[in-house]
């Protein structure tokens, strides 16, 4: 009689369930991970402790669910800096919405960019034509030096983020995609174990959310906007990286280039930078799928 290999399954809801995924695996189990959305939707009756181990092993074995791996160490090093980095963006985003609404009670506008209030506090301090107030003065003193040290913090966990996703033997074959900097490659490496978790492209740009929703009866077939399931960030970060490319797609000439010219002619600039997200996804999985470079002359034979 064949021995089955021992297999635990937790939900990515679990508390730290990495962690304790890891040290399962140590101890000669396989450790898969479901999604709390596809749990619950196998969930009968009241939540308890029985109900919920019920719907987890349910939703195990049904053959289109989609497992994540247990994530490394390495990996949960860079997600918590990207955590702490996104944390920090927040923070100075409120911090310049403040500034300038101070600054305009009191009639003084900055020009927009925040590259220009970095710059233009120190001068507006200066300035004794202006009618700022001397609780005010010092209130922004305050501000600039909180400003100055939270560009200060998010590019040292940058570079450090960096830093450690570059010793992954991907990363430099991702920066070879258009739109894919090292903050993005950071991100793909944190959030996925190995591709083969996928199938194919279009899987991962599903799980990242940028395929279209489903709306189908019979034989009506309506698809809607982007499902925006998965990783809320790298989503978005691949959004910008495809916002970019196409900002640029204007004065080049290549394939991919042309490829984009003549979707902008037809459709929505919002539709075509989603359209080249979900592009460069399938393009990130291709890339780390066959360890070679992106090539410029592949990527849109396939369309």
């Amino acid at each position: 009689m064949r021995q089955c290999e021992p297999t635990l399954v937790v939900t990515e809801a679990c508390y730290s369930a990495n962690y304790w995924g890891r040290a399962v695996e140590k101890l000669g189990h396989r450790v898969r991970q479901v999604s709390p959305r596809v749990v619950k939707a196998m969930l009968i009756g009241n939540k308890n402790d029985n109900n919920d181990a019920i719907a987890i092993g349910e939703a195990a074995q049904r053959p289109t669910v989609q497992h994540i791996a247990v994530k490394t160490v390495e990996q949960q090093d860079i997600q918590c800096l990207i955590r702490a980095r996104e944390l920090l963006v927040k923070e100075r985003t409120a911090l310049t919405n403040q500034i300038r609404g101070f600054l305009a009670e009191y009639g003084v506008i900055v020009t927009k960019g925040i590259s220009q209030l970095r710059l233009g506090i120190p001068y507006i301090l200066e300035d004794a034509e202006n009618e700022l107030s001397i609780p005010l003065h010092r209130l922004l003193s305050r501000q600039h030096k909180r400003l100055l040290q939270l560009d200060t913090d998010i590019e040292e966990i940058t570079k450090e983020m960096t830093t450690l996703a570059s010793h992954h033997r991907n990363f430099n074959t991702l920066l070879t995609i258009p739109g894919v900097g090292p903050i993005v490659a950071s991100m793909i490496l944190a959030a996925l174990n190995d591709t083969q978790e996928f199938k194919n492209g279009r899987q991962f740009a599903a799980w990242l959310g940028l395929t279209p929703v489903q709306y189908s009866s019979g034989s009506t077939n309506r698809l809607g906007g982007i499902s925006k399931r998965g990783n809320e960030g790298l989503r978005r970060l691949l959004i910008h990286g495809a916002r970019a490319v196409l900002i640029w797609c204007a004065k080049k000439d290549d394939a991919l280039s042309r490829w984009l010219q003549e979707l902008k002619k037809r459709t929505h600039s919002c539709k075509v930078t989603v359209a080249l997200a979900n592009k460069l996804a399938r393009v990130v999985w291709a890339v780390m799928a066959n360890g070679q470079p992106f090539d410029l002359n592949k990527v849109c034979k396939a369309g």
